[in-house]
């Protein structure tokens, strides 16, 4: 007979049906929820499932995709600099072509037919120079620097100019790697090393009208806007903050500055408004201040403010309103007017001077209201191939020839204004240096000769060139090592020799106001022919310019020398045009130079490729290591994210068998009824 069990509990049978479903939902929801991380392949389908994982694993993969974005970007830098390379060793095989051909065309091997059909060899391999400087690849030109959608050389009346800019374009490479994928045309090619680099420090004096963002700043650091105090003593003692966060000019940051004074202190300052200003000898805000008070200026905790405009260690006081210690040293730029530049460079305004490049010539005209910036686009306006810019030191300015195979020349225009000279961008001055001339190559003399037959020094042998006046007498000019300093230097020997020789009155060597070259004036008479210039030894007639001369009679006569100062492109490109022109005109001297400057271009090309294959083994090692990184990142987020099918089949099976006993189990106590009691 059955019985029931004393530890049993009765209790009803709806609460039975309810804990026996309630057991089933469980292990159906669980179920499903093993069945959907088995579909998806994830442990985590929620962020819910499990909070701190889901953030850990999103940000990972934020990182995964930046690492994807920037192999990407690392793949396509690598293309890139592996065409760029190769384009470099084209251009370094023709200029190591054009090379070859120069040495061969030195010595007596050579006649003039035989360099003449040279001289068409070199011109397809200037045009294949051309070429691999022109060189892209998906629209990125590689020797345009940063300006990568322009082609970087064009052809200009004869020449060839260069239109990029920079050192190259940059992208996402890293946050530790900083390299360009392209490269400039003037560390590679030398396209835009040709600069007439003024000579003169035209350091503005600061105006009301200076902008902040134009002056270096008393600590040489440039100005940072914020806000100052101010301590005025005038009667009791008042401490003001001064906030110039925004003002544009040096008269707007006095004005806010003496109007908060005024307003605080009535009477601290002396006269009408404004009372602010300028010291111009020492390029420092001045304030006048009134009686017995006084203004003392200092920064606030992590300002530099009042430092940077040369407030701070001074009190001023009545009688002594400058600060004497805060110059705020104002830089060139293009708004600065040319009645601003320092008076010391000697301007004459108006003015005006010359420029000539290829054989192009233009005149600039400029008036004492004018500024850098109108003188520069008056410039571009020539359409010369030149431009002016501000130097890296904001004191000075340089014009830059753009064009290989031109020369660049700036005189003055004649009219007496002497403005190229007072801006320092005249080529041919008395301060010039010998060695700039002939393109850096100097001034040859004869010195030191020896007579071949005794082996003794030989004098005669020394004796540069002659001078043949207009009345039939000569002189001779013997240079040496001292005189060859600056033109100046020529300049004085040649005077001291025409005076040794007993021409002191009728003969004078300068430089005229215009055209550049040495001047020769001559008033010696009666006149039988015209003066002139015989080349004894050496070349320093030539590279004087004394054999290329303009003649014209009358009281004086002059005899006006050739331009040998003229500033060219030191560049591949120039190089192997003047060894065309050389072989053309059978100049073996040409040659010579020729191909000793394309030895050079050799150099840099090669240190160029060597740039190059730097920046494309770091752009490798980067990938390697984004890519190590990646994996790392990607096994982490894995564990955190992705299921151990496993283990997830593992436990399914477990909860589908925890699920079939739990319906046995439901199904046997549904069945049951007190009458299974009795």
């Amino acid at each position: 007979m059955s019985t029931i069990p004393s530890g049993s509990v009765r209790i009803p049978n709806l609460q039975a049906f309810q804990n026996s479903q309630r057991a089933l939902v469980r292990s159906n929801s669980a179920l499903f929820e093993v069945q959907n991380q088995i579909y998806t392949n994830r442990r985590i389908v929620r962020p819910s499932d499990d909070p701190i994982s889901s953030s850990l694993a999103s940000v990972l993969r934020d990182q995964l995709q930046a690492s994807d974005q920037r192999v990407r970007n690392l793949s396509h830098a690598s293309s890139i600099l592996a065409s760029l390379d190769q384009a470099l060793g084209e251009a370094t095989d023709l200029t190591l072509q054009a090379g070859s051909i120069a040495a061969s065309q030195i010595g007596v091997g050579s006649d003039a037919e035989t360099r003449a059909a040279e001289a068409h060899v070199i011109d397809s391999l200037a045009d294949a120079l051309f070429a691999a400087g022109n060189r892209e690849f998906a629209d990125l030109s590689f020797f345009a620097g940063e300006r990568t959608g322009v082609t970087p050389f064009e052809d200009f009346f004869g020449g060839i100019r260069y239109v990029g800019s920079g050192d190259g374009l940059r992208t996402d490479l890293g946050s530790r790697l900083d390299t360009p994928i392209t490269i400039g045309g003037e560390e590679a090619f030398g396209a835009l090393s040709a600069r007439v680099k003024g000579d003169v420090d035209l350091a503005p004096d600061p105006t009301r009208a200076t902008r902040i963002v134009d002056l270096d700043g008393a600590r040489g650091e440039g100005v940072t806007l914020g806000s100052i105090e101010v301590t005025i003593v005038n009667g009791p003692s008042v401490t003001i903050t001064v906030d110039l966060t925004g003002v544009e000019s040096v008269g707007d940051a006095l004005d806010v500055i003496e109007s908060a004074v005024n307003a605080a202190s009535p009477g601290a300052l002396a006269g009408p408004f404004p009372t602010s200003g300028l010291n111009t000898a020492d390029d420092a805000l001045a304030f006048s201040v009134a009686g017995a008070a006084t203004l003392t200026f200092s920064d606030l905790a992590g300002s530099t403010t009042a430092s940077d405009l040369g407030l701070t260690g001074h009190t001023y006081t009545n009688g002594a309103p400058n600060n004497v210690s805060g110059d705020v040293r104002a830089r060139l730029s293009e708004h600065t007017a040319l009645s601003d530049l320092d008076p010391a460079a000697g301007l004459t305004l108006p003015g005006g001077f010359t420029i000539s490049n290829g054989g192009r010539v233009g005149s600039v005209s400029v008036v004492a209201t004018d500024t850098l910036g109108d003188l520069a686009r008056q410039i571009d306006a020539l359409n010369l191939g030149v431009r002016l810019e501000v130097n890296d030191a904001g004191d000075g300015i340089n014009l830059i020839n753009e064009v290989s195979g031109f020369e660049l020349s700036v005189s003055e225009d004649g009219g007496g204004s002497l403005l190229a000279t007072g801006l320092g961008l005249r080529t041919f001055t008395n301060t010039t240096l010998v060695s700039d001339l002939n393109h850096g190559r100097g001034v040859e003399i004869a010195d030191g000769a020896i007579n071949p037959i005794t082996g003794l020094p030989d004098a005669t042998r020394n004796t540069d060139f002659r001078v043949h006046l207009q009345d039939g007498t000569s002189f001779d000019v013997d240079l040496t090592p001292a005189d060859l300093t600056d033109v100046q230097g020529v300049l004085t020997a040649i005077n001291t020799a025409a005076a040794g020789a007993g021409f002191g009155g009728v003969f004078t060597a300068t430089l005229a106001d215009g055209a550049n070259g040495i001047r020769f004036e001559d008033t010696s008479g009666p006149v039988t022919q015209d003066t002139r210039v015989e080349s004894l030894y050496g070349y320093a007639a030539e590279d004087l310019g004394l054999l290329d001369t303009t003649y014209t009679a009358g009281a004086p006569a002059v005899l006006a020398g050739s331009d040998r100062a003229t500033v060219r492109v030191e560049s591949v490109f120039s190089d192997v045009i003047d060894l065309r022109d050389a072989l053309t005109g059978n100049d073996e001297r040409g040659i010579v130079l020729a191909a000793s400057r394309l030895e050079a271009d050799e150099d840099r090309l090669i240190a160029a490729r060597a740039v190059v294959g730097g920046r494309a083994q770091r752009v490798d090692d980067a990938t390697a290591r984004t890519e190590e990184q990646a994996l790392l990142n990607e096994t982490i987020r894995s564990g955190l994210e992705d299921l151990d099918i496993t283990e997830a089949a593992t436990r399914f099976s477990f909860l589908q068998l925890a699920q079939n006993a739990a319906y046995a189990v439901t199904a046997q106590t549904q069945g049951l009824s007190l009458l299974s009691f009795l």
